[in-house]
């Protein structure tokens, strides 16, 4: 039975012949520190945006994800997973394995907190592994209980083996979502190889075009600033062009006397 006070997701239960609840909150209120729930937002906004136009990929995290029908106990929420070959794009409220064609996460990650950090690391690896989950990812945004703040778990004949980082600067492979990944301090930055760029958060997006559109203000001011220089340039230009001539006239009607004068004599 769910815990007093939680949301219920209702799918039917073939076995029992009526529906099952399954609830996709317990009513507690979940509590992070800023550093954790930054990483968790901005892991989102990564994938998110690099998966846009693949139809086929799922992107979540903080939803109960139940993995045998009829066990409420059969459940785990991951903090960022990611399913590849998902049958839709569209939102859930849980994400029940059976009605999903049983197409488990491609990635997980889960940031590390001292609540969390001992069961992350062994019985919740083990589901993951069980479930088949391909890569299994622990991320901890204070440096305070992983080495090098990051550590991965990849399948190899049904069995996880730890992944190992593949360039200097703690750089990281990921064969699931063909990604590399790292640690700077708060953030899990993922890398596009293919591009050859590294994926923003939505914040360094909306900076960057800020500084882009700060950029393109301050080269249209310069630019009025060069025309009205120029302007002013040519002004002056069609001025002594004005003086030049009326002193070529000038002269011309003093040659004018002076030949006259000549003539006279």
């Amino acid at each position: 039975m769910a815990a007093p006070g939680a949301l219920l997701d209702a799918r039917a239960d073939p076995a029992a012949g009526q529906p099952m609840e399954y609830p996709y909150s317990d009513g507690k209120v979940l509590m992070e520190t800023d550093p954790h729930a930054r990483s968790i937002i901005d892991m989102r906004d990564q994938l998110d945006t690099h998966f846009k136009a693949r139809q086929d990929a799922y992107v979540a995290g903080s939803m109960a994800l139940y993995y045998r029908q009829g066990d409420l106990a059969a459940v785990v929420v991951p903090d960022v997973f990611v399913v590849l070959g998902a049958l839709h794009k569209q939102a859930r409220k849980s994400y029940l394995l059976w009605e999903e064609g049983g197409v488990v996460p491609s990635f997980v990650v889960e940031v590390a907190s001292p609540s969390t950090s001992r069961r992350d690391a062994t019985s919740k690896r083990a589901t993951y592994e069980q479930m088949g989950v391909h890569e299994y990812w622990r991320f901890d945004p204070l440096g305070e209980l992983i080495a090098g703040q990051l550590e991965g778990w990849r399948l190899e004949g049904g069995r996880y083996e730890r992944v190992r980082a593949v360039r200097a600067g703690g750089w990281h492979r990921s064969e699931a979502l063909g990604l590399e990944l790292r640690a700077e301090r708060w953030l899990l930055r993922f890398h596009d190889t293919r591009q050859g760029r590294d994926m923003l958060t939505h914040a360094e997006t909306s900076d960057a075009l800020q500084e882009t559109a700060s950029q393109r203000d301050e080269v249209v001011s310069e630019l009025d600033g060069a025309l009205r220089e120029r302007d002013e340039a040519l002004l002056k230009l069609d001025g002594a062009e004005r003086q030049l001539d009326e002193a070529n006239q000038r002269i011309r009607e003093l040659e004018a006397r002076l030949r006259s004068s000549d003539k006279s004599a």
